[in-house]
């Protein structure tokens, strides 16, 4: 391996010169040389280029050389990228492979990848599996996707009630990067398959109430039909189920039922769901919401009550709490997701790119020390490199709602420290601006992107 060619390619992909990264990743491998890093972030650099065949073959290279791990990510990111090249059958075995990595920290990711390519060939029962083990992951932080879009499976399975309670969940877990306009569409069209043309019309209008989200022709139609209904004071016609509910082919028939292993569907609430009544939407929402997320909220709801929280919330206890906040922002730079649920909202753009530039890829965080109130925290991090070695972060939190965000990151370099600082620029602690944020360090690594 060239170093000082490897070391090029890593400035180069942390400038945003995918194209640059992508011939120096591959021109610093020795002929033959099995180089996991070097073809892992080369295939990141195809893929930002829309090269998705290459970046696949990138991705495959990376996971022959079994020191470098990671194949979880990696076969992640090859299931997205043969799915972006339209190679479905590959795509699926590509995201099945990752979901056998036992070590892999996000397998949501792949269960939300593996849904999309099975609803684009027509399995909308296994994708819906997919999407609901998506949902109740305790690595995602943010389920509603995967709820909306297991709704849309229901939908198409003829299940609208269901569906109506999928949206419902996305709704309640709705995070800033998630689009609620979308929930409250699904949630219409699934009240119009149930035949609730109130209801429908109600959700489609706060759907499109801003005037920017617009329905798609299925959303569309079901907006006019719930429309016509209610003019004619006539009842909807209800969407018809399938002949053979795949996910109950004998029906209420007791022991004929098939096992929950088998179905993949809400399995956890589905004994207590059967004995509560259907018209009681209360209890049914919150008897299918469960996971662990519904546990830790139904918790700090008793906590509020007793008033134990509010004395934990004045010692600088969260949820989530300073380290999980920390873990899941290595976990995004890491993976190439979405950074902005782990940063102050008053950062400037460019304050969270140096932030995020800081960050080594394939890195582990740990608080060592913390000095913490209840509206600010500082941590002393020991930071394991993906190459082995360590570094020392000092690292800012601010409150944000009931748990932590970070507000700023500074590595210690002995003499001198480079700060992601709120104004945008890398600093030392001298207070000169230094062009460089993570690169004086020997990480191995180079910043995020949208592939893991």
């Amino acid at each position: 391996m060239n170093a000082d060619i490897l070391n090029q390619a890593r400035a180069a992909y942390r400038a945003g010169d995918f194209a640059g990264a992508a011939q120096m990743f591959s021109a610093a491998k020795e002929p033959g040389e099995q180089a996991g890093e070097a073809d892992h972030l080369r295939g990141n650099s195809l893929m930002r280029l829309g090269r998705f065949d290459e970046a696949a073959r990138a991705y495959g290279e990376a996971l022959s050389d079994t020191a470098y791990g990671k194949s979880g990510a990696l076969l992640t990111n090859q299931g997205k990228a043969y799915a972006a090249a339209g190679d479905l059958e590959a795509a699926r075995t590509s995201f099945t492979r990752a979901l056998r990595d036992t070590s892999y920290p996000t397998p949501y990711k792949a269960q939300i990848g593996l849904g999309e390519v099975l609803l684009q060939m027509g399995d909308a029962t296994e994708a819906g599996v997919a999407f609901r083990q998506a949902a109740i992951d305790s690595s995602n932080p943010a389920p509603a996707a995967a709820l909306a879009s297991l709704g849309s499976c229901f939908i198409l399975l003829g299940r609208p009630a269901d569906a109506v309670e999928s949206f419902r969940a996305a709704s309640d877990f709705a995070g800033p990067v998630d689009d609620a306009r979308a929930f409250s569409a699904g949630l219409g069209q699934a009240y119009a398959a149930m035949g609730k043309a109130s209801e429908a019309v109600d959700a489609f209008n706060r759907a499109t109430a801003d005037g920017i989200y617009r329905l798609t022709p299925e959303q569309q139609r079901a907006l006019e039909g719930a429309k016509e209904a209610l003019a004619s004071r006539r009842p909807m016609s209800t969407q018809p189920g399938p002949g053979v509910d795949p996910l109950d082919p004998l029906g209420q028939s007791g022991a004929f039922m098939p096992d929950p292993s088998d179905t993949g569907f809400f399995t956890l609430t589905e004994s207590e769901m059967l004995q509560q009544d259907r018209q009681d939407q209360k209890v049914r929402r919150r008897r299918r919401h469960t996971g662990l997320k519904i546990f830790l909220a139904l918790i700090l709801i008793l906590l509020l009550a007793a008033g134990g929280v509010a004395f934990a919330f004045t010692r600088g206890f969260g949820i989530p709490s300073q380290q999980e906040t920390l873990t899941h922002l290595f976990n995004a730079v890491t993976d190439g997701t979405d950074t902005d649920p782990y940063l102050a909202t008053g950062l400037t753009e460019d304050a969270r790119g140096v932030i995020v530039s800081t960050v080594p890829v394939g890195a582990t965080p740990v608080i060592e020390g913390m000095d913490q109130s209840m509206t600010q925290s500082t941590a002393t991090v020991n930071v394991t490199l993906s190459k082995g070695g360590t570094q020392t972060y000092e690292v800012g939190f601010v409150r944000q709602g009931l748990g932590w965000v970070i507000s700023n990151i500074t590595i210690h370099f002995g003499s001198s420290d480079v700060v992601a600082s709120p104004s945008g620029t890398a600093k030392d602690t001298t207070g000169a601006a230094t062009g460089t944020t993570g690169s004086a360090t020997d990480t191995g690594s180079a910043g995020s992107s949208d592939a893991e």
